[in-house]
């Protein structure tokens, strides 16, 4: 089995940006519980984390309130996963943590609101920025009420961590928070060559944890691209404008939760997802994809 993690005098590793970056994040916990932030290693190489201070951004957009995540030396294998909590008593009590995954107890993390704030992750050293997330609360799923104890999960770690579309709430089924374990939402692109890809073919957005929301990839040739994509039902009426004016870099991904464009859930059927793509000189490639929504699963 792949040991995680090791404590031992070795080394400072040199975390470069990327490397290590903001996985899953619970913000708004219940009545007396505590926040967490989880840590992923994307890189190649085992990370020393005591090389890295957590920070949040103050009211003048300025880093503030940074603090050291260990005082140990602690090394994160390459696919590894750390969680930071100011109670690992409490986050036991209350999220399934695989006994392997280290966990690492602050007396405080900065301050993270409930409805939106920033996490950032810097180099001791020098304050360089390794990964930065600045969320908000309107990234849940739609269809919970109350996100109360409810993670927000990033769904592929080497897309773009500040996309929205690249953000979800952790399933129900898999108690609402995954720390230490792969996202319940994870999911890459599957079709590396289309130049643009829809899946799955049928999604039902019920926080199961499966096929929860629709994910859009487009690829291109060269930066700079403009895209415009749209949702019609089976009837041909628009229902959902995804994508307006929207400039593209060379892998772009973007999420489509069933809603459409008056905030309410579409009824189950057959949808088409158009998208014109634009280029510099005015020449326009357009592609229809089509995606079956189960508005009520079994």
């Amino acid at each position: 089995m792949l040991q995680l993690f090791c404590a031992m005098n070795i080394n400072a590793q040199i975390i470069m940006p990327q490397e290590l970056v903001i996985n899953e994040i619970l913000f708004n916990p219940v009545n007396d519980g505590y926040d967490y932030v989880e840590v992923y290693n994307r890189s190649n190489i085992a990370i020393n984390i005591n090389e890295l201070l957590l920070a949040n951004r103050n009211a003048e957009d300025r880093i503030a309130s940074a603090k050291n995540v260990s005082k140990e030396s602690l090394t994160i294998a390459p696919g590894g996963y750390f969680v930071i909590t100011p109670s690992p008593h409490w986050l036991k009590q209350h999220y399934s943590v695989p006994d392997s995954v280290i966990i690492v107890q602050v007396t405080s993390l900065p301050s993270l609101p409930d409805n939106e704030g920033c996490i950032l992750l810097l180099r001791k050293s020098d304050s360089m920025i390794i990964d930065e997330l600045a969320y908000d609360e309107k990234w849940h799923i739609k269809l919970i009420a109350d996100p109360e104890g409810v993670a927000l999960e990033r769904i592929n770690y080497d897309a773009v961590t500040q996309d929205k579309n690249n953000w979800t709430s952790a399933s129900s089924s898999s108690g609402s928070g995954t720390p230490g374990y792969i996202n319940s939402q994870f999911r890459r692109s599957q079709n590396e060559n289309a130049a643009i890809s829809v899946q799955p073919e049928i999604f039902s957005p019920n926080n199961d944890g499966q096929n929860d929301f629709a994910l859009i990839n487009i690829k291109t040739e060269e930066q700079g691209k403009v895209a415009n994509a749209v949702v019609f039902n089976a009837a041909g009426r628009r229902v959902r404008y995804l994508l307006k004016n929207e400039v593209l870099g060379l892998s772009n991904n973007f999420t489509w939760d069933g809603y459409g464009d008056n905030d309410e859930l579409l009824p189950s059927g057959i949808y088409i997802i158009f998208t014109q793509v634009f280029d510099g000189k005015g020449a326009v490639n357009k592609y229809r994809n089509c995606i079956v929504l189960d508005s009520f699963p079994p």
